[in-house]
């Protein structure tokens, strides 16, 4: 069941909102964490039973380390010292985890390697990707550090069911911690607050309307280039741009599409997930724009990968070569594929780069002037870097990305799609190597319109959070709006904003499709 599927918006969401704020009237906090708790699974279950039985043999066996290393560490002096029994439990509960994602992800991926050494094993047939997985594994392995370790507090069952199974992250994040949720139940007035719902139904309706109206538009000019380039066909030079920038928008788009649903949703039984997203195309440097794209796996990688490794704290190469792992597991996270191996040590030598250069800046002495000309280099080689990277994030085969990239660089040529009058009369550009011509997969002058108007968007507008900066609609997990001042247009409840709503919502369920997939879904 999609977020942008009818069945959910006219039949689950409203019976979910119903049936928690009747039940909320009782006033019995149980109730309403075992409504939440049977809901979250029956929306689960609408995507494949079998995996719901996965699921919850996922959560028994981690809830079930988590409160055996508790008991053991009430015979402790120290509450933050680990005990040999307590680390012995907390990798049998990793082992476990990993082992799950292994399995189901990238069996296949390994038998593929060892087969390219001279093996002849052959893929398993029959393995599905169990949906979610990847963000609820990781979310249960933040769960058991914390517990091991003494950061992190150990809660009942019930909770422990209700941060995991929460349906709004369940499927792709928001990633978080069991105390960013549970400690508001723990706090939460049960009972019906119209001002959340009506901020959580303007943030869903954002969503939907990225989703369905943005990303699914954009799509169609940037699907058919990965297609072809994958299947070994020449891209032009336009058409390669084309597609590298029209998905770059469209993950964006669906990706914080998605997020905003999810949290839109939470805000409206009064949780606040955190912010996933905070206009990161704006970013000025690689680091910067990792701490605005998918903030919760960013946090994830520095605080479970990067900082065990040894973060900084080693020396200046130990640093850049925890940086580089980081981002190859992180690449690795998105799927068993050497495109997404390849997209994560790039970004990796991205950071390595930037913090290079700020380091060199430091013990030089040498201050950027912080002018406009300065801001727009950097915001535009960062922009550049990261649709570069894009290419192997979306591309199936190596061949694949080698045609589009060929293509940016103009090695494939350059076409012209002009008519055959003007191209006459231009023809002395022939001499430098530009063709005339119509192209398949060129989406003419309406697609240069909606690519430049959404690079409008992603630049120079406000975000959404921006927008409400003084209402609560999400945990800010780096202090992004510590910084924003006032603006104009700030959401209130008024008639304006409830119109506006309205119309995002109305256009959101116009354009949708119950085929069209969230992207981030396969991960």
């Amino acid at each position: 069941m999609l977020f942008n599927s009818y069945k959910f918006l006219f039949f689950f969401m409203p019976i979910w909102l119903v049936g928690y704020f009747l039940v909320c009237r009782l006033g019995i906090p149980s109730l309403v964490t075992c409504w939440l708790i049977l809901i979250s699974m029956l929306f689960y279950a609408s995507w494949n039973l079998k995996f719901l039985f996965l699921l919850l043999l996922s959560i028994t066996v981690n809830w079930l380390v988590s409160e055996t290393m508790t008991r053991l560490r009430t015979k402790l002096p120290d509450t933050q010292s680990m005990s040999l029994k307590i680390k012995v439990l907390l990798i049998i509960g990793l082992s476990f985890n990993i082992g799950l994602i292994i399995y189901f992800k990238y069996t296949n991926f390994f038998i593929g390697i060892i087969d390219n050494l001279g093996s002849s094993l052959g893929k398993i047939d029959g393995i599905i990707l169990p949906l979610g997985i990847s963000f609820y594994t990781f979310e249960q392995i933040s769960y058991l550090v914390g517990v091991a370790t003494g950061k992190g507090k150990h809660y009942s069952i019930n909770q422990f069911l209700l941060f995991v199974t929460f349906f709004p992250h369940l499927i792709a994040g928001p990633i978080l911690s069991a105390d960013e949720l549970l400690r508001q139940l723990r706090s939460l007035n049960y009972r019906f607050n119209v001002r959340n719902l009506a901020l959580g139904f303007t943030v869903f309706s954002v969503g939907l309307f990225k989703k369905t109206v943005i990303a699914d538009s954009v799509a169609t000019y940037a699907t058919p280039v990965f297609t072809a380039a994958d299947h070994d066909e020449i891209i032009s030079f336009l058409i390669a741009w084309q597609g590298a920038i029209a998905y770059t928008l469209q993950l964006y788009f669906d990706f914080s599409g998605y997020s905003d649903m999810a949290i839109g949703l939470a805000k409206m039984v009064n949780i606040n997930l955190p912010m996933n997203f905070f206009s990161p195309y704006k970013a000025l440097s690689i680091g910067d724009f990792w701490r605005r794209w998918h903030i919760t796996l960013s946090r994830f990688l520095r605080d479970y990968v990067y900082i065990p490794l040894g973060g900084s704290r080693e020396g200046e190469v130990r640093r850049y070569v925890n940086l580089i792992i980081t981002m190859f597991l992180g690449g690795l996270w998105h799927g068993a594929n050497w495109t997404f191996v390849l997209w994560g040590g790039l970004h990796g030598m991205y950071l390595c780069i930037d913090h290079g250069w700020q380091r060199l800046l430091k013990l030089r002495g040498w201050k950027v002037p912080s002018n406009w000309l300065t801001l727009l280099a950097a915001r535009s080689l960062t922009f550049l870097a990261v649709v570069i990277s894009w290419v192997l994030f979306e591309s199936e085969t190596l061949e694949g990305v080698k045609n589009i990239l060929r293509g940016m660089a103009g090695l494939n040529g350059i076409i012209l799609p002009l008519p055959e009058d003007l191209s006459t009369k231009l023809a002395i550009l022939s001499h430098f190597g530009i063709k005339f011509g119509t192209e398949e997969n060129f989406g003419g002058i309406y697609s240069v319109a909606l690519i430049l108007s959404l690079l409008a968007v992603v630049f120079f507008f406000p975000n959404l959070y921006e927008l409400m900066k003084n209402e609560k609609v999400a945990l800010d997990v780096y202090g992004h709006l510590e910084k924003v001042t006032s603006r104009r247009w700030i959401w209130q409840p008024t008639i304006f904003w409830a119109i506006f709503t309205g119309i995002l919502f109305c256009f959101g369920v116009g354009f949708t499709n119950g085929h069209s997939k969230f992207l981030y879904f396969q991960f």
